[in-house]
């Protein structure tokens, strides 16, 4: 039985882009929306986080430089749903809490730059971090 030729420094990082996909699920002006229309225009934007996320790692990277390739696009698309997200204007008595979810997507896009960067310096160490 043939071995695989992937590189096994790629590994971490298949595992890091599904744990940030699994995070990346989430619950545009600048108007004051109500809590139902908050909801229901987060779903959209997170519906398409997650379909292109699925696209993206549908084939796993080969390479340490594909793996850094791969985590760039993520990247892309979580930074353009956290703009879509921040201009949604929810209700006064959720801006606290939406304010802390949108930051703790701030922390998920932290973990996607930091992997990218592992997987450019082929630091398979730095995935589990």
């Amino acid at each position: 039985m043939a071995r695989s030729a992937r590189n096994p420094a790629v590994i971490p990082l298949v595992v890091f882009a599904g744990a940030v996909a699994a995070f990346a699920g989430c619950g545009g002006g600048s108007e004051e929306v109500s809590a139902e229309e908050l909801v229901q225009k987060g779903d959209e934007v997170c519906r398409g986080v997650q379909e292109r996320f699925a696209e993206i790692q549908a084939q796993p990277p080969a390479s340490a430089s594909e793996g850094a390739e791969q985590a760039g696009e993520l990247l892309r698309v979580a930074d353009d749903a956290q703009a879509e997200l921040r201009e949604i204007e929810p209700p006064e008595e959720l801006r606290d809490r939406y304010d802390g979810y949108l930051d703790a997507r701030d922390e998920v896009g932290d973990a996607l730059e930091r992997g990218k960067q592992a997987a450019e310096d082929q630091d398979g160490a730095a995935y589990g971090r």
